[in-house]
């Protein structure tokens, strides 16, 4: 066994720990079950991390700064006029593959940690918040903006929920749909531009994926 102490990166631990959150569940995420994994000593582990809660710290805020930054990056966007909820298509239309099951291990670990609970409610709040003032922005009474923000967000979730299969060509297809269906108007030519960008990279970067 490799036991150099920084033969690992904090990272490459991360890493190590979000695939087995993703497989089998916060209770495997375990130093010596990760380390067997590794090939590597439990000093590489403490080199980086003082115990397994700072781990689990790691995970949970790798989770929450992604969140925190697709937020910011619609409220921006907003902010300029130029649609904060396209940029959320965009975000959920381009979003790696690997993060739905990476959010649903999150939310079924939520459902054993109080502390995790907390702070899923608190994201999925902001993300309705969020896009309900972006529809009352736009013209919508309250309470419907605030049913609009559930249901897209709900629509997406879902998506993750059901581990859905679908090619990012057909969602695309799609998507016109559903932003009809989701927000009771057509999405126009921003729509269509942001399908067309994201065909245009989806070419330049093929799936490398199974």
């Amino acid at each position: 066994m490799e036991n150099s102490r920084s033969s690992l990166s904090r990272e490459d631990w991360i890493e190590a720990a979000r695939l087995v959150l993703i497989a089998s569940g916060v209770d495997d995420v375990k130093v010596d079950r990760l380390a067997k994994k590794l090939n590597v000593s439990r000093g590489s582990f403490y080199w980086h991390f003082k115990h397994r809660k700072d781990l689990l710290d790691a995970l949970l805020s790798g989770w929450e700064t992604q969140n925190r930054n697709e937020l910011a990056q619609i409220r921006d966007r907003n902010g300029q006029g130029d649609g904060g909820v396209m940029e959320a298509v965009r975000i959920w239309l381009s979003e790696d593959p690997a993060y739905p099951t990476f959010d649903m291990a999150i939310r079924f670990w939520a459902r054993k940690s109080p502390e995790v609970a907390r702070l899923v409610r608190q994201i999925d709040e902001d993300w309705i918040i969020m896009l309900a003032a972006i529809f009352e922005g736009s013209g919508e009474d309250r309470m419907t903006a605030i049913a609009r923000a559930r249901v897209n967000y709900f629509h997406q979730i879902g998506y993750y929920a059901l581990a859905f299969e679908e090619s990012l060509e057909d969602r695309l297809a799609l998507a016109p749909y559903y932003h009809r269906v989701l927000t009771g108007h057509d999405g126009g030519q921003a729509l269509a531009a942001t399908i067309d960008d994201l065909r245009a990279r989806a070419g330049r970067n093929p799936p490398t994926h199974g």
